[in-house]
């Protein structure tokens, strides 16, 4: 082997070298952003707002939420993880295809961006307070309350009381207002049937 072709292998060794250098140091760049966002602290980094169309709604109305979060550091954060999950007694009419299974994934979110999540839910449960709490790894980093009011009940008309309207209703009609002496006399009655009716028929 000549001179020159020991020469053309090292030019090659050397290039390849620096070639693998740089992909490890974009793949560990890429590794310390997911340890800061998965770990227990949450980057300061980011910034989460949570805001709702409407912070009461009753049974089977139709409404969103909305979950924003900003990149106000100078990193570039890839397959950024949110979690997200409904609360129990809702039922999700729409979300975006970025959002499966409570899970919020933004693919990268560049320095000074901000990315948005619209959610657009019906509420199923009255009487209760809908909890949105949105997590980055194990830390809550917002959360926001929904409120749905009990259900309106008409009383009955006899104040409640489990009875039967069609019978209570009859009783009522007949007896409210009467005594005994708007009544038939039972001993005139029976004076009637003793004497008139006699009468009657001895005469025809």
């Amino acid at each position: 082997m000549n001179f020159k072709n020991i020469f053309l292998v090292v030019i090659i060794t050397v290039f390849a070298l620096f070639l693998i250098s740089n992909v490890n140091a974009v793949d560990n760049n890429t590794a310390d952003n997911d340890i800061e966002l998965y770990g227990d602290a949450v980057s300061t980094d980011l910034e989460f707002e949570q805001t709702s169309d409407s912070q009461v709604v009753n049974k089977g109305d139709i409404f969103e939420t909305h979950l924003s979060v900003k990149n106000v550091g100078s990193k570039t954060y890839n397959n950024l993880t949110i979690n997200y999950p409904l609360p129990a007694g809702l039922e999700l009419i729409i979300s975006p295809v970025e959002y499966q299974n409570d899970l919020w994934v933004i693919d990268t979110l560049y320095p000074n961006e901000t990315n948005y999540l619209t959610l657009v839910c019906v509420a199923l449960v009255s009487n209760t307070t809908y909890e949105f709490t949105a997590s980055l790894g194990n830390e809550s980093v917002t959360t926001m309350d929904v409120y749905c009011p009990g259900e309106n009940i008409i009383p009955d008309d006899d104040g409640g009381n489990n009875t039967d309207s069609s019978s209570s209703g009859l009783i009522k009609s007949v007896t409210e207002g009467k005594n005994l002496k708007d009544t038939a006399n039972p001993i005139l009655l029976l004076l009637f049937t003793i004497i008139f009716i006699p009468y009657i028929r001895l005469k025809y």
